[in-house]
């Protein structure tokens, strides 16, 4: 058991040989994952509590989200000096930007005088001044001015600069990690980084940002994106009626990776020749969507020709607020663009009809009446983070 409320393991091993570290010589992309069949009941499964527990999910934030690597925003969103991102979600406030020489830089989002606030939306700046007192910052977090300096006495006022954080930019996306402890992101992801370098994702930019508010636990909206076991029932007429075999699932040390072999017509392989910039690809690249979960709370789904980014943030025990971004390779035209705009509208369809079930379905979840929650073979994701969850909320800083 991982925790005292973890991923009930009773009866059952994990196939250690395919963690990523083990693999050794073997090609990583190559390696599927699969749990044994049980047939007792809570051989495998998840505590309920997991998800209903308002103590458990201010552990969540203060062992995981404020020490693990977050995305805070796409690259493109800060692609120019004086461009700033801001994100506030439970646990984490802060500020990303280029700066004048066009370096990333990112700042907890607190005025370094009395605490305030200090920027409140994402968007170009000179400079930032607090609304309270009127201290003024630069792009680089030094401060510039504070009104009747030399009210503070002795104190040098102008030595003060924001708190820094780590901040780096992979995969089209930009990273901060309040932890600076941990390892770099790059030696976390355990070799995806590598894996999507050919998809060139810093130079896709979005047809749609949107903030959707659902009334479910994060956790629950989370391995909805990577359960298969759903789709014959609530994607029948979408996914499931174009997908002729089961998706294969690898794990990359916290991390997962799915990939699944939608519409596998002969006229789709003539059309992705025309829609595969960047590259080279495999032959699994060009033909299948890789859904990449980056463990606490990123999912990355790419083909050659798009990109979808959702980022899963509590809000309160029983809600989430998805960050759901939809990119189209920038330049886009004919047959790419009109590829692309087809599948966001696919995409849209399917998240309606995954929001509308997880809102139905999941909003009132009742850990007295279901107190563990039976995992299925084509759930083999879900026991996966939350083993790893699991580990993140046990470890000592």
């Amino acid at each position: 058991m991982s925790g005292a409320k973890g991923v009930q393991r009773a009866g059952w091993a994990w196939n250690s040989d395919l963690s990523y570290a083990a693999i050794g010589e073997q090609q990583v992309s190559d390696t599927v994952y699969r749990l044994p069949r049980v047939e007792r009941f809570g051989d495998r499964s998840v505590d309920g509590q997991r998800y209903t527990s308002e103590d458990h999910l201010a552990a969540e934030i203060e062992r995981v989200f404020k020490r693990a690597w977050i995305v805070v925003a796409q690259s493109s969103a800060v692609a120019k000096p004086g461009h700033v991102a801001v994100l506030k979600e439970e646990g984490v406030d802060v500020i990303v930007l280029r700066d004048d020489k066009g370096q990333l830089q990112a700042f907890q989002n607190r005025c370094m005088h009395r605490g305030s606030r200090l920027v409140h939306k994402s968007g170009p700046y000179k400079r930032f001044e607090c609304d309270y007192h009127g201290w003024r910052y630069g792009l680089d977090g030094a401060l510039e001015s504070a009104p009747d300096a030399d009210g503070f006495g002795g104190v040098d006022v102008c030595r003060i600069h924001l708190e820094t954080i780590r901040v780096t930019e992979l995969a089209g996306q930009i990273w901060v990690c309040l932890d600076r402890t941990q390892p770099e992101l790059e030696q976390q992801l355990s070799g995806i980084a590598d894996e999507l370098s050919p998809y060139q994702l810093e130079d896709m930019e979005p047809i749609q940002e949107r903030v959707f508010s659902v009334p479910v636990n994060w956790k629950s909206m989370l391995e909805n994106a990577f359960d298969y076991y759903h789709v014959g029932k609530v994607h029948k007429r979408t996914v499931h009626a174009h997908v002729t075999e089961s998706p294969e699932i690898a794990l990359y040390g916290d991390h997962i990776r799915q990939n699944i072999h939608i519409a596998p017509y002969r006229w789709r392989e003539l059309i992705d020749r025309r829609c595969s910039r960047g590259g080279p690809y495999t032959a699994r690249q060009h033909s299948r969507l890789f859904k990449y979960t980056l463990f606490p709370n990123t999912m990355i789904n790419v083909l050659p020709y798009h990109m979808t980014v959702m980022r899963f943030w509590p809000d309160g025990v029983g809600g989430t607020r998805l960050h759901y971004s939809f990119c189209q390779r920038r330049g886009a035209r004919g047959v790419e663009w009109l590829r692309a705009r087809g599948t966001w509208l696919a995409s849209r369809i399917i998240l309606a009809e995954d929001v509308r079930m997880l809102a139905r379905c999941q909003s009132q979840m009742d850990a007295s009446v279901v107190p563990q929650h039976l995992l299925h073979d084509f759930e083999a994701a879900s026991a996966h983070f939350h083993d790893v969850l699991g580990k993140w909320m046990t470890q000592i800083k």
